[in-house]
């Protein structure tokens, strides 16, 4: 029997097909829809909003009464969003039937680094051998019997682009979503009486967002699971998450440096040059004073893109932390710091996020980037999905656990954003 989540999903697949269909008759027909038919679309449209609606309060109505039995007769040990992470982690472990587990940044306990908003993948489809399963020995031998209650992360790189400002976009489905976007608009000029107006069209085009599939997988033995620190569940989740977003097959490095097709377009894909350093400036901003290098070449940057761009509260700079330390140090003609160049996460007034992805500066590297980031798109279906198996590595005695997440990426509008390009 269909549980009320179905029923309600179904709901909404008949008004959204009903709708539609009142649309496509009238399309057929070669005519505008009537009165009656654009009432009658109305209310299917009112209707599918109001299912998923009612979607959105029994997924919350069923999330709060899961949270109230797992902590039924418990004291949580961690933070309250630590401790519901972790109880959703030990239920997908021992309930029969797998469900889904969404996390968000809100979610993450507060003794891991703060930095690390979105999750990352690492290969898709990775699967280890046998040698490599997290079992009790190979996790806690060096513990001992008694364990210290929070296992101690070791920091990484992520990417920060969403952090600078990229608009994210959430869909339930991974369908191609075509964002429309204007790259003109409609000319005007002054016209005597009389005259007639010459006709000007806007210019339109659109960019589409997929979904490629950024995923990892791991194993974790029953034993693992029952003797270990109370937070470790919490670990092996944030882990996973963190991972798909490392290395040059994670999403990080894609939203930077992706070549689009089978990979989300990177943010220097579409960003045109703003500003191409002159002669000593290949591996350096140049020396401080000189025309076009040091401070000239970020404000030149700055004054690549058009006004609008750089006033938007989005505008900020991308870099990577070599780079940002190149332009912290340099020196005014007396030996001195410049002035706003001393403080790490701004520069000449405007946010600055720090990339590891971004490139290195080199001869011909797009080391810098700035303009209004809310202009790149990052289009994420369903959330981050973690599930897991009791069956795949049964006669092990091993649980198996995948997390899958499905994004793409695109710069919408290419005036937005331009880079500084070293040269030798």
């Amino acid at each position: 029997m269909p549980n009320l989540l179905d029923q309600l999903r179904d709901q909404r697949a008949t008004a959204r097909a009903t709708g539609d269909e009142i649309l496509t008759r009238a399309a057929a027909e070669g005519r505008d829809p009537s009165p009656d038919e654009l009432t009658a679309y109305q209310a299917q449209v009112v209707a599918e909003r109001e299912a998923a609606d009612a979607m959105e309060a029994e997924r919350d109505r069923q999330l709060a009464e899961v949270r109230a039995m797992a902590t039924r007769g418990r004291q949580p040990t961690l933070s309250r969003e630590a401790a519901d992470l972790a109880r959703q982690f030990r239920s997908a472990i021992y309930a029969k039937n797998p469900a889904p587990i969404e996390v968000f940044a809100e979610q993450l306990p507060d003794e891991w680094p703060s930095d690390v908003p979105e999750p990352v993948y690492g290969r898709a489809g990775r699967v280890r051998v046998h040698q490599r399963d997290l079992t009790k020995g190979s996790a806690t031998q060096a513990l001992g019997t008694d364990v210290y209650g929070t296992i101690v992360q070791h920091l990484v790189e992520t990417s920060s682009v969403m952090r600078a400002g990229a608009t994210v976009v959430t869909t339930e489905t991974g369908e191609d979503l075509v964002v429309p976007r204007s790259t003109g608009f409609v000319t005007t000029n002054i016209f005597g009486e009389g005259v007639s107006i010459t006709e000007s069209d806007p210019t339109l085009s659109t960019v589409t967002l997929k979904a490629f599939k950024y995923s990892n997988y791991f194993e974790v033995s029953q034993e693992l699971a029952n003797d270990s620190p109370t937070n470790l569940l919490d670990f092996l989740a944030r882990q996973a998450a963190l991972s798909l977003g490392l290395g040059t097959t994670g999403y990080g490095n894609h939203l930077i440096n992706g070549a689009g097709t089978t990979e989300p377009r990177g943010v220097l894909l579409d960003a045109a040059t703003g500003v191409t350093g002159p002669a000593g400036t290949g591996t350096t901003l140049g020396t401080q004073g000189t025309a076009n290098m040091g401070t000239d070449a970020l404000w030149n940057l700055v004054g690549s893109v058009a006004e609008p761009y750089a006033a938007s509260p989005s505008a900020a700079f991308l870099l990577r932390n070599a780079s940002d330390i190149i332009v912290r140090k340099l020196k005014d003609t007396t030996g001195q710091p410049v002035n706003g160049l001393t403080t790490r996460g701004q520069l000449l007034g405007y946010p600055s996020y720090i990339d590891p992805f971004m490139p290195a500066m080199a001869n011909t590297a797009e080391s810098i980037a700035f303009g209004a980031m809310d202009r790149y798109f990052v289009r994420i279906v369903n959330g981050i999905r973690f599930e897991r198996s009791d069956e795949f590595r049964f006669q092990n005695d091993l649980i198996a656990f995948r997390c899958i997440l499905r994004l793409d990426g695109a710069l919408v509008d290419t005036a937005a954003v331009r880079s500084f390009v070293n040269t030798t």
